[in-house]
């Protein structure tokens, strides 16, 4: 594969990963979504504007890492979600692979139907990736 091509199954991947986040939109209660590297890295997201995708980004790696550090301290496995409850909103953080899933829904929002929509959508992920 030379360099065009590269990039253009990039860009198809990257496309595809977006209608998978903005699927789970419209699927759920949430409000916005990324999916990040375990480096920080925005691979693909669908958050409103003025939302710092990198700094959402860097922070939902950190949130990943510190998670599975605390699950290995106290022998219970790598976390499957991490749940931020806030006054206005709630962020689920998801492992996928080499990658992270972090979702906002208001505060209120049903939690057991976002995680079934995030278990579809890690699915639809890791197949693209």
């Amino acid at each position: 594969m030379n360099a065009k091509e590269l990039v253009i199954d990039m860009s198809a991947k990257i496309k595809k990963l977006v209608d998978v986040l903005m699927q789970l939109e419209q699927n759920s209660e949430v409000d916005g979504c990324a999916l990040v590297s375990e480096r920080g890295q925005v691979m693909a997201a669908a958050l409103h504007k003025g939302i710092d995708e990198k700094a959402v980004s860097a922070m939902a790696a950190a949130i990943v890492s510190i998670g599975g550090r605390v699950g290995a301290a106290l022998d219970s496995g790598e976390p499957r979600n991490i749940v931020l409850e806030g006054e206005r909103k709630t962020i689920i953080v998801r492992k996928i692979s080499n990658a992270a899933l972090i979702a906002t829904a208001p505060a209120e929002a049903k939690i057991g139907l976002i995680d079934f929509e995030m278990d579809k959508t890690a699915g639809q992920i890791q197949e693209i990736l």
